[in-house]
């Protein structure tokens, strides 16, 4: 919703390249310059299957023909008197490959419009030659895969009145934005989102009188935002989002009077709102979301006569919402996430067009009564959630009814009785009462709630269900029901008779006893069902006929493993008691795409059954059981779709299955802690999707050569060859061919297996005998652990490359030669093990630039000189430098003899790690004896991880990928 404004100007820009010509109407091009465009379009390969945006991309160029006018060519608009190539658009035209600087495009002097949006120029430097077409008004190369540095020469196009250069990696340095503002005075549309700019915004921005648009979100930009804003008297659009600006809000911006958007979100601005204004009166949208502002939440904001979208979340707003008189045009409020007290105002009738209001994470106190809210005829959602001082008993007897209601969240607001004035929501679909304590449900509290299909009663620990009734009279189209955590020893009688019901959970109660064949089939519509974490002992059989997700892990189960029905696509029983092999008839299952089955954690025994009726399983996990044998052949069938196979923690011997490099969309291979007798696995490195290689703790064998293909594990994120007899050197061209692990502006923020939706992969980290937990892979997290092997020989420069790598091991092996002074260029590093070696020299003073580092140890090598100080080197202790009688100065006890600079002060801001653990804590002490690796985890099956921690850790992740990018 934020950017709405964006696709629209957009389109503008694309109308001035929209051009219907006739061969009777226009001249020749001159032939130099349809030259020019036949030399400037064989530079390029044309393809269009791996573009992001497949649905507009068109390959323009490929009419292009030698011999004929250019004037007529698709993309190419002429001047109707000279012929003169005066407009390119070639947006989205699937061009591919590298700008050169002597491109015969900077031949065409006449272009006034030129367009190369989102195409894909292979991360070249953007032309010094771009500032040689002074007759440009237009420019547009954003989402092409320009990197570097923006050449001064920008400042001699003069006439541009738009300039886009968004989402290119491209950066501003010295005084280059500052002259090019001061030159280019005629522009209207300036878009350079996530350009790094690492500089404040100059006062000179408020030259700009012509602008209209202005977006720059994302570009690093600090200190505070000038008073001259005020002078862009013409803008419409304005976007300083997610930089690191800092300062009072600008009053100067409150008074541009042609402003429709305005964005502030994600800085660090604070101070209060000013008291009045008097402008504003075009303004649709403000956001100024996640920053430090204080003070009351002014009532002008909400008479303000244009404003349809005010986004004031996650500040530190106080106060009572001041009451205001006029009746406005505010479709959406999100005020969640402040420190905003007293009562919700009663002014909030007059916002008679509001369809979306979330005041969610407050100290709102006072009763609330739905006529407060009754001439909101169009609201749609509330969110009230994590208020608990406010109170919900009923002042009123009218019968108040919000009629286009469809969403009320009351959860953590800590009620203890059903609100009486949720009973006549008579549109209601979705009502969410979770963390709360109430007592009792009754169905004649649902009598009016016919269309509700979502209901929330997680997490009432005191909730009684045994006078409920007959829920299923009033809630016929009760589809979804969560009644976790409310300590349920038993199965409501509702529930067997509540045919409308698609999705239950039950999981975290205290649920005994068993399902037995004697019982009658219920829920006969289920297609998700979660009874994870109860206490069943004994499932007979299944009786729900279509169900789809089937969750019975972490019960207490016991005997042979019943087969579920071929129906089911997700099957997790995994962290029960299970005993004996698996039966034959598993191979039956998965007939639906994309299953997931996980029988990890039990104590299963045999062989796997050797069958290709899982050509269908995109997730398995069997790991911590008692399987033996070889492994059996996966993939077989071409059209599989193994996406994550985890057999660690079994007696699994024998060499590899050659079919696993069949497996082609394999992300997560987790084959650690069997007997598995095997060399180096090479026929995966050819897969194009994998990312995690686990084969720690196996016998695996011989030599780890460097790969004839340059793209060999090409996307591998984490790799674990740790305690193998693997030998030889460390192959040089292997850590080239890592380009997964060498970029850090690429990597998205992900989770490893967020392709489906019920579970995710994740991974054990084990140090010093403690294992820490990542319950969901993180895709920017990236790991070598080649520890406890026989390598020997040199640490090759090129593991310098791999600049997003968080945990670097090489620790127990025979490595000889220098520390590489190139693993100071791994920004990203926090945990680096070397110890156990016979490295010498000294340690190379690039590791202090090393800003996240958190484990260092380089114990039990040759090491001798001065040890490095400064950031993270001044947090070390003497164990990690312990053995290395040659060493000397802080923090061990042997003197240089020399002066020795003292400790720096820490900076802590510097170091938070990327998955919040505290590497000092856990590696306090550690010696020669550490044993440093991944084991590999179990994974976990989450289902709807809630909607605020997984934003959380989003905006964590962005922030942490932000930090990694300003130390390149």
């Amino acid at each position: 919703m934020k950017r709405w404004l964006i696709p629209s100007y957009f389109v503008i820009f694309s109308l001035f390249f929209t051009y219907n010509s006739s061969a009777l109407t226009l001249p020749f091009c001159p032939h130099d310059q349809s030259a020019a465009l036949i030399q400037f379009n064989s530079s390029f390969s044309i393809d269009c299957s791996g573009f992001r945006q497949p649905s507009i991309s068109r390959a323009k160029t490929i009419s292009w023909e030698e011999g004929t006018n250019c004037c007529l060519w698709d993309g190419v608009k002429c001047d109707t008197e000279t012929g003169n190539v005066i407009a390119l658009d070639l947006s989205f035209s699937c061009l591919f490959g590298p700008f050169p600087s002597n491109n015969t495009l900077f031949l065409l002097r006449h272009l006034r419009q030129l367009n190369l949006a989102g195409n894909d120029f292979r991360f070249s430097p953007m032309a010094s030659q771009f500032g040689q077409l002074t007759s440009l008004t237009h420019l547009n190369i954003s989402w092409s895969s320009f990197i570097g540095k923006v050449p001064p020469e920008i400042s001699r196009l003069s006439k541009l009145l738009s300039l886009d250069l968004s989402m290119s990696g491209l950066m501003f340095e010295g005084h280059v934005f500052e002259n090019m503002v001061a030159n280019l005075t005629q522009l209207r549309h300036l878009l350079l989102s996530e350009v790094n700019m690492s500089q404040e915004l100059p006062d000179s921005i408020g030259d700009l009188t012509s602008l209209e648009i202005l977006d720059l979100p994302v570009n690093h930009l600090g200190g505070p935002i000038p008073a001259s804003l005020g002078n862009l008297t013409q803008l419409k659009y304005l976007d300083l989002s997610d930089n690191n600006l800092s300062g009072v809000l600008p009053v100067s911006a409150f008074n541009l009077r042609q402003v429709q958007f305005v964005d502030f979100s994600g800085n660090k601005l604070a101070g209060s709102f000013p008291s009045q204004v008097s402008e504003l009166s075009q303004l649709s949208i403000l956001d100024l979301d996640r920053n430090f502002l204080s003070g009351r939440v002014p009532s002008w904001l909400f008479s303000l006569p244009s404003l349809v979208l005010l986004r004031l979340s996650n500040n530190k707003l106080t106060g009572p919402i001041d009451q205001f008189d006029k009746v406005t045009p505010l479709e959406e409020a999100y005020l969640q996430n402040n420190e905003i007290e007293g009562p919700v105002p009663g002014s909030i009738a007059l916002l008679v067009n509001l369809i979306y209001l979330d005041l969610s994470s407050n100290k709102l106190s006072g009763n609330f009564d739905l006529d407060k809210l009754s001439k909101l005829k169009k609201l749609e959602s509330l969110t009230l959630s994590n208020n608990a001082l406010l109170s919900f008993t009923s002042e009123s007897k009218a019968n108040y009814s919000l009629p286009n209601l469809l969403s009320l969240n009351l959860s953590s607001c800590d009620i203890i009785d059903f609100p009486d004035f949720v009973r006549n929501l008579e549109g209601l679909r979705e009502l969410d009462l979770s963390n709360n304590r109430i007592h009792v449900i009754e169905a004649n509290m649902f009598v009016k709630l016919k269309e509700l299909q979502r209901l929330d009663l997680s997490h009432n620990s005191l909730l009684s269900l045994s006078n409920s009734g007959n829920l299923s009279l009033f809630l016929p189209n009760l589809g979804y029901l969560s009644l976790s955590s409310c300590n349920l020893t038993a199965f409501a009688n509702f529930l067997t008779i509540q045919e409308s019901l698609r999705e239950l959970y039950l999981s975290n109660n205290s649920i005994q006893g068993q399902i037995t064949k004697q019982e009658r089939t219920w829920g006969s519509n289920l297609v998700i069902l979660d009874l994870s974490n109860n206490l069943l002992t004994v499932v007979e059989y299944y009786p729900w006929r279509n169900i789809k997700v089937l969750r019975l892990d972490s019960n207490l189960l016991e005997g042979p493993l019943l087969v579920p029905p071929p129906s089911i696509s997700v099957f997790s029983i995994s962290n029960n008691k299970l005993t004996g092999e698996v039966p034959y008839s598993i191979c039956e299952f998965g007939t639906e795409i994309d299953a997931a089955l996980d029988l990890s954690h039990n104590n299963l025994s045999g062989v796997i059954p050797k069958c290709a009726g899982l050509a269908n399983i995109a997730y398995l996990d069997l790991h911590a059981n008692n399987f033996h044998g070889n492994i059996p052949d996966f993939c077989v069938n071409e059209n599989n779709m193994l996406s994550t196979l985890n057999l660690n923690d079994n007696d699994f011997d024998g060499p590899l299955p050659k079919s696993l490099a069949n497996c082609l969309l394999l992300e997560v291979l987790i084959l650690g802690n069997n007997k598995i007798n095997d060399t180096f696995p090479y026929s995966l490195g050819n897969l194009p999707s994998l990312q995690v290689l686990v084969l720690r703790s196996n016998n695996f064998h011989g030599q780890v050569t460097n790969p004839d293909n340059q793209s060999y594990f090409s996307n591998l994120r984490i790799l674990d060859l740790s305690h193998n007899n693997f030998s030889g050197y460390l192959p040089t061209n292997f850590f080239k061919s890592l380009e997964g692990m060498m970029g850090l502006a690429d990597v998205d923020m992900a989770y490893m297996g967020d392709r489906f939706q019920y579970y995710t992969d994740s991974m054990v980290l084990t140090m010093k005998g403690e294992d820490i937990v990542l319950e969901r892979i993180l895709t920017i997290f990236a790991a070598i652990d080649m520890s406890s092997n026989k390598f020997e020989g040199t640490i090759p420069e090129t593991v310098g490359n791999l600049i997003s790598l968080q945990v670097l091991n090489f620790s127990h092996n025979h490595l000889t030669g220098h520390i590489p002074s190139s693993l100071g260029n791994l920004v990203a590093l926090e945990s680096l093990d070397l110890s156990c070696n016979e490295l010498v020299g000294e340690i190379p003073s690039e590791l202090t630039g090393l800003n996240f580092l958190e484990v260092l140890n380089l114990s039990e090598n040759q090491l001798v000189g001065l040890i490095p100080q400064g950031k993270q080197f001044n947090t070390f202790l003497n164990d990690s430098y312990a053995g290395n009688i040659g060493l000397c100065g802080f923090p061990v006890s042997k003197s240089c003899g020399r002066s020795e600079p003292p400790p720096a002060i820490f900076d802590e801001e510097e170091v938070d790690s990327a998955f919040g653990l505290d590497w000092k804590f856990v590696m306090m002490g550690y010696g020669c004896g550490l044993v440093f690796g991944f084991s590999a985890g179990y994974i976990m099956m989450t289902i709807r991880k809630p909607k605020w921690l997984v934003v959380m850790i989003q905006r964590a992740g962005n922030r942490v990928l932000r930090r990694f990018k300003k130390y390149r």
